[in-house]
């Protein structure tokens, strides 16, 4: 069986190929590449050499600017899809469809809610043997999630923080503080409802368990949990019932969402400029 790093070389290395074939096709240099798909001529290079990690607009960029019909956009699913391991593949294509998403966090803010900083410290930690260009897979996956909240009808999007989670500094003062004022922003969007669970609140049905519902037009909800060695994922009715009621228990002990972001607002003060 393949290794992520294995499926991320070999995925690498076929969009590498396409993408120079194609572009010696066209007549084009790679500076002129770089020109028309605004990026430097040394990313282009990079990624023509698998050294570096195309992005979907890059990708998409290329095929139109290289004439090559869709064959060098669809290189680049694989490499996204690569990132994850098999058993949270199924969540990943669930939450592009979802209708509403209700997440409680413990550890971290939501993936769907990162920064790129933030996002890329994260991994370095949870991957301290990964390679530079596993990071940035894993960054790059992780960014490109985010793209359900750019659609016409982004889903209800209902987040509960432990506080922990805000005080954590992630990266340090600075990615953290970066990391806050985005969180903010984002739940000022109309279908964003951010939630933080103090300290004060000494329990709560959530425990330390970080888990997210997922919710469709059409089909049967979702409920994904997560583990240190793993995550595991049921549409069964009676556990999302219980875990139905737990959120709505935690949300009612929680702070108000303008609370939240009083609070969110003050953490950023105190970590904006501090040490990390």
């Amino acid at each position: 069986m393949q290794s992520r790093g294995d499926n991320l070389s070999s995925a690498l290395s076929r969009f590498a190929d396409a993408a120079q074939r194609c572009r010696l096709a066209a007549g084009l240099s790679r500076e002129e590449v770089a020109e028309r798909t605004r990026c430097a001529e040394a990313d282009v290079e990079r990624m023509e050499n698998a050294e570096q990690m195309p992005s979907r607009s890059y990708a998409v960029e290329a095929d139109r600017l290289l004439g090559a019909d869709g064959a060098l956009a669809a290189l680049w699913p694989p490499l996204v899809r690569s990132a994850y391991p098999e058993w949270f593949w199924q969540v990943v294509e669930l939450e592009q469809q979802a209708s509403f998403v209700q997440e409680f966090e413990t550890v971290a803010i939501p993936g769907l809610l990162q920064t790129e900083a933030y996002a890329r410290a994260v991994f370095c930690t949870a991957h301290p043997t990964a390679s530079a260009l596993q990071i940035e897979q894993f960054v790059t996956a992780r960014l490109d999630r985010q793209r359900i909240l750019d659609r016409p009808d982004p889903p209800q999007i209902m987040i509960a923080l432990d506080e922990a989670v805000l005080r954590r500094r992630v990266g340090g003062s600075r990615t953290m503080s970066e990391q806050l004022g985005h969180l903010l922003a984002m739940a000022d969007l109309p279908k964003m409802h951010v939630q933080v669970v103090p300290f004060s609140v000494r329990e709560h049905p959530g425990s330390m368990t970080p888990f997210r519902i997922m919710g469709f037009c059409e089909g049967p909800e979702f409920l994904y949990g997560e583990s240190f060695i793993g995550g595991q994922a049921t549409t069964d009715a009676h556990q999302l019932g219980q875990h139905h009621v737990a959120f709505n228990l935690i949300q009612a002990r929680a702070l108000s969402p303008q609370a939240s972001r009083v609070l969110i607002r003050r953490l950023r003060k105190e970590m904006e400029g501090g040490p990390d």
